[in-house]
């Protein structure tokens, strides 16, 4: 759960929250639907999915931003806006708390109660020979042609 940022007393208090910061309190009720024990399992890993493709363009883009604004030390000071050096502690603090209870409630309850609704994930030292030559062919047929480059021609 993420927790109110406190400011040091005699510190102007930020009028606004930082745009990271928003952004991490949004994907938090991401989770909370996840975390809903009334939502069926397999939404609730969907809300997990959501939020794992979320976190990775927020890394993608806003932290290596904010990590260069602060590698850059060239930031124009604003009123009411917290720095970018004092944002980042608090984001890398409330990504990992997000991270951490998303692997949590995966492992700890949404795979569980997957598995009493008969739906298992196994890990790859498990898999038969079948399961493997499927996954093989599948990944030739339906994955390369989606990663490989296509050359176009420019006329």
């Amino acid at each position: 759960m993420l927790q109110r940022t406190r400011f040091p007393a005699g510190k102007i208090k930020p009028q606004f929250l930082a745009r990271e910061l928003a952004v991490l309190a949004f994907n938090q009720r991401v989770l909370a639907q996840a975390q809903d024990g009334r939502v069926p399992a397999l939404e609730r890993l969907r809300f997990l999915c959501i939020l794992s493709s979320n976190l990775d363009e927020f890394f993608e883009i806003r932290v290596a931003e904010l990590k260069e604004r602060i590698r850059l030390g060239n930031e124009i000071a604003i009123p009411g806006e917290t720095p970018s050096a004092e944002v980042f502690p608090m984001v890398s603090e409330r990504a990992h708390a997000l991270v951490a209870e998303q692997y949590r409630l995966l492992n700890k309850e949404i795979f569980p109660d997957l598995a009493d609704e008969g739906v298992r994930f196994l890990a790859e030292q498990h898999w038969t020979r079948e399961q493997r030559s499927w996954l093989h062919h599948y990944f030739l047929r339906e994955m390369i042609p989606l990663l490989t480059p296509i050359g176009l021609d420019p006329s």
